[in-house]
């Protein structure tokens, strides 16, 4: 069985936070700090604990898919082309980098040219130690919310297919991909070990060190912090005694403290309050009676300040105001009744009556007549007297038939009902109005009295105050509606009527005076000391349940914290496996192989071998130095260990049996010539077994990796990646114009001609002169390179760091015309190009576009003339 799939039969029985983190090491290559922060969270999560970070994260189980496999020896995977990037840095979408299948590509490209780009979606995409990470373009103000993404055309046995990689987060490549190996200068630093930098093991075996290493170093510390940071001291709440109900409630404090049971008994009533403000000094007194005494007297005086504020209150109480209410609309309705009998009175006599005859005033004067007639007039007899010779009491005259007649029936009418009805309610209203105009509502409270009253409640006196005020203005509002019958907007009350707080501390007076009368049992007294003493308990309670609750959150916080320490602590399994893995699968063959390639290397004096080190019997691929007495780390320069790092990377590779294509990214960076030489050598001889993509901006190592395919007759793909007005990432076929031969850049002068045509005006500018001088510019190089690869016969080539001694039989000995056309084309670059200063008084003119053309043919036949004559 391969080791990826032990591993993965392996992380199936982790736990599913454990196999997320796994997963992210091998789809990553690393831990952001996001990702700890979710690996963390998830880990909390396992254990109950709740989630901090919105959106919730959710582990993803570890797969086939997730793992970079180790290649497929049965099955040859080579990449085709990429293209359609999209917010992959600033290059345009519609560009295609193309491989070929078989032999060597090289994808050439200046610093800022996009180059990276392109390399870093292939190691994302592909099997890299180091992923990396793809960034979109930085200058786009939405840049956080783009996604880069990239189309990977590919085959696998011939068979051609296309696979989409993007950016997302989460999203996996196609597993054909990840037959394809990726190496650069981050993967090489994976290579290398942390503690000891010039150990090697496979990829399984780093990303289970990095498990075991990320767990330990990263997330128990920040778990550990966290557990430190809980409050967690009970100190404080030792003042609350133990053997008190609030002690027992509480002590000792821990994770499983009925915290619903504690913050019942620290609510203290108002009641309880009082009661523990006063039993200090109740169980202070050594003779309670005369205390007693004046408590009772106290709530004597207390209940007449209540009966007295009742008493005015009930005279402009809404019951009193509704008796004078009804007494007005009585009277109103029984003067209406009266003056209706009037009415009839006067309509029954022939002789018209004075006005309001048989109305209020003339019914008191006919009732004062009945008096004197009865009592002086006529003492013996019936009022009214109407005998023979009668006379009327009021004007004494003698009555005649119809005078007694009137009064006859003036004292029935006095007599009816409704006149009687009337004069009760005259009578009733006057009284109202009289009791109405003396009626007083206020009361007087001492100072001694209203401190006292506040000492017991402290809104009280503010409370009767308002009250008092509340009574004189409806007592105002009440004489108003006696005097105007308008009974509209009675007032309310601002308050409660405070007699009833009134009484309650006068009962409270009198419960204490009895508490006090107790004192002289020691029992009794030895009660209301305990009482006490449970409720400062209670109170002191109150003020710490609050820190209380805290704590014990952070106590049963901090078990389930332990647990997850422990669960993340615990990487021996881990070390266990991976020194099981270690045992079979780094072996001498391997080791073996990778003295193979440092040979190929040029590192002679560096030596692999298989050790063993540490409890678990961990099995490492090391670097040995012969008679050296420090740790090769301590030794080798940091070119050394990166090409220690490669020759593991091709050993490593040669061991999978993987037929499938390989991507150099600046393979040779940081390196000097000698090393630079025998990379190229080595990745040249590799490429004729299998496809070998390479990204370089190194110029030399690029003149080595062309001369190198041609001494064994290879031609490589050369692709140019350059940055154009419009930005980076531009794809072209071949050499960089400023590397070409003559013959290449021939083509592209002509070309360069054509554009100068289209856009030259007579009398010519400024921008014509430029553009000429740009075009002499390019052209004096190309006799330049001319010289170089023609008449030298590449002999000696820029950008190539030896000479090439069998070739100068091709070197050819320049003739005198030759030597004069090259001179005389020479010179007239020279006279245009903006490199050199001319004379002002020369006023030169522009040279035509035509001379310019004929410039650059005469170019081409003075070469072509001089290969012809070579032979």
């Amino acid at each position: 069985m391969a080791i990826y799939e032990e591993v993965l039969a392996w992380a199936d029985r982790l736990p599913l936070w454990r196999q997320d983190a796994l997963r992210r090491l091998c789809v990553q290559g690393e831990w952001s700090d996001s990702d700890l922060d979710e690996i963390l969270d998830l880990a909390k999560q396992h254990h109950a604990i709740g989630t901090k970070l919105d959106p919730t994260p959710r582990p993803i189980p570890f797969a086939r898919d997730h793992f970079p496999a180790e290649a497929n020896q049965g099955t040859t995977v080579v990449l085709t082309s990429l293209h359609t990037l999209v917010n992959v840095g600033k290059i345009p979408s519609d560009q295609i980098l193309g491989f070929q299948s078989q032999g060597l590509t090289i994808a050439y490209g200046g610093n800022g040219t996009g180059k990276s780009g392109y390399a870093r979606v292939l190691k994302q995409a592909c099997r890299a130690r180091s992923p990396g990470t793809v960034y979109a373009n930085a200058y786009d103000p939405n840049f956080t919310q783009l996604t880069p993404s990239a189309t990977i055309a590919f085959e696998m046995d011939g068979v051609p297919d296309e696979a989409l990689w993007s950016g997302q987060r989460g999203h996996v490549s196609r597993s054909e991909l990840r037959g394809i190996s990726v190496f650069d200068g981050d993967c090489a630093r994976h290579y290398l070990q942390a503690r000891e930098t010039a150990t090697f093991q496979p990829t399984a075996l780093t990303y289970l060190q990095q498990l075991a290493n990320g767990l330990s170093q990263m997330l128990r510390p920040r778990l550990q912090a966290e557990i430190n940071g809980l409050a967690v001291d009970v100190t404080p709440f030792n003042a609350i005694p133990a053997d008190t109900d609030a002690g027992r409630a509480v002590h000792p404090i821990s994770a499983t403290t009925d915290l619903a049971g504690a913050r019942a008994l620290a609510v203290i009533s108002t009641d309880e309050q009082a009661e523990r403000a006063r039993l200090p000094q109740e169980i202070s007194e050594k003779d309670p009676t005369a205390n007693a005494a004046l408590l009772d007297n106290a709530a004597t005086r207390v209940d007449e300040l209540a009966n007295a504020i009742g008493t005015a209150a009930a005279f402009v109480s809404d019951e009193a105001i509704d008796t004078a209410r009804s007494a007005h609309q009585t009277l109103l309705a029984a003067e209406a009744a009266e003056r209706a009998a009037s009415a009839l009175l006067q309509a029954g006599d022939d002789t018209p009556l004075l006005a309001g005859t048989g109305q209020g005033p003339w019914a008191l004067l006919f009732n004062a007549a009945r008096e004197y007639s009865t009592g002086a007039a006529y003492p013996e007899q019936a009022f009214p007297v109407t005998s023979e010779r009668a006379q009327c009491v009021l004007c004494q005259q003698e009555l005649t038939p119809a005078a007694k007649d009137r009064l006859q029936r003036f004292d029935r009418y006095v007599r009816d009902t409704a006149s009687e009805a009337a004069q009760a309610a005259r009578k009733a209203w006057q009284q109202i109005v009289h009791d109405t105009g003396k009626l007083t509502v206020t009361f007087n409270v001492s100072q001694v009295m209203s401190e006292s009253l506040r000492g017991r409640i402290e809104t009280l006196p503010e409370d009767i105050q308002i009250f008092q005020e509340d009574l004189l203005h409806r007592l105002q509002w009440l004489r108003a509606a006696v005097e105007g019958g308008h009974w509209e907007d009675r007032p309310t009350y601002s308050g409660a009527i405070p007699t009833a707080s009134i009484r309650k501390i006068a009962d409270s007076l009198r419960a204490e005076a009895t508490a006090l009368r107790a004192n002289l049992d020691a029992a009794a007294l030895a009660a209301k000391r305990l009482r006490l003493k449970e409720l400062e308990a209670r109170c002191l309670l109150s003020e710490h349940i609050d820190g209380i609750a805290q704590v014990i959150g952070n106590l049963d916080q901090k078990l389930k914290l332990q647990k997850c320490l422990e669960d993340i602590g615990n990487t021996r399994p881990i070390t266990l496996f991976a020194g099981q893995l270690a045992k079979t699968y780094i072996s001498e063959a391997l080791a073996g192989r990778m003295n193979d390639e440092l040979r190929k290397l040029d590192l002679y004096h560096i030596r692999a071998g298989v050790s063993s080190s540490g409890d678990a019997g961990s099995v490492r691929l090391g670097i040995l130095l012969a008679d050296s007495r420090l740790d090769p780390h301590l030794v080798l320069s940091e070119a050394e260990q990166r090409m220690c790092a490669l020759a593991y990377f091709f050993a490593e590779l040669y061991q999978s049996g993987s037929s499938s294509g390989i991507v150099f990214d600046d393979p040779v960076s940081s390196l000097d010539h000698n090393h630079r030489t025998a990379v190229a050598r080595r990745i040249v001889e590799e490429s004729a077994v299998r496809q070998v993509i390479v990204f370089t901006h190194d110029a030399v190592f690029f003149g080595e990796l062309t001369t190198l395919c041609g001494d064994i007759r290879q031609a490589p793909c050369v692709k140019s990646i350059s940055y154009r007005a419009e930005g980076p990432g531009y794809i072209d076929t071949g050499l960089p114009y400023d590397m070409r031969r003559h013959r290449e850049r021939i083509a592209q002068h002509r070309a360069d001609h054509q554009r100068i045509v289209a856009n030259f005006n007579n009398p010519p500018g400024d921008e014509e002169r430029l553009a000429i001088r740009n075009a002499y510019d390019d052209l004096r190089v190309t006799i330049e390179v001319g010289i170089e690869d023609t008449i030298l016969n590449e002999t000696v080539v820029r950008f190539r760091d030896n000479i090439s001694v069998g070739r100068l039989d091709g070197v050819m000995i320049v003739q005198d015309a030759e030597y004069r056309e090259v001179q005389r084309l020479h010179d007239r670059c020279c006279r245009n190009v903006r490199a050199h200063s001319h004379a002002a008084g020369q006023q030169r003119a522009v040279t035509q576009p035509a001379e310019l053309l004929q410039d650059i043919e005469a170019v081409n036949a003075l070469f072509q003339g001089i290969r012809k004559r070579r032979g």
